[in-house]
């Protein structure tokens, strides 16, 4: 399973409100592999209207949360955390095994590559 922090959730909810998602839509989750800055898994976010078929579908913290099987198996207890400093704001996605991905499509800055 992939987690929400509450902080993340807050926020997500936020994003959520000011669009127009339809029942079928939520956060998409996902895993590229070997694409973007470097060679190793990049992660990312995006608010979607619909979920396919094959999707794994779960609420974690209030939140819809639609994740493809490829990504699922690659996240799993993975969590989705938002920070926010005086500078920057945004989400990252943090796998236990690994440490953080920030960095390295880990972090998912609003209004960058996410699209949230």
């Amino acid at each position: 399973m992939i987690q929400i922090t509450q902080a993340a959730a807050e926020k997500i909810k936020v994003i959520i409100g000011q669009q127009e998602l339809s029942s079928e839509g939520g956060l998409r989750i996902y895993a590229n592999s070997g694409s973007g800055c470097c060679s190793n898994n990049s992660f990312g976010m995006a608010l979607e209207n619909n979920q396919h078929p094959e999707d794994n579908v779960f609420d974690s913290q209030g939140v819809r949360v639609l994740v493809d099987p490829a990504s699922f198996a690659q996240l799993e207890g993975a969590s989705v955390e938002y920070y926010k400093d005086d500078n920057t704001e945004g989400f990252t996605i943090l796998k236990p095994q690994s440490g953080s991905s920030k960095g390295c499509g880990g972090n998912c800055n609003c209004g960058g590559s996410c699209n949230c």
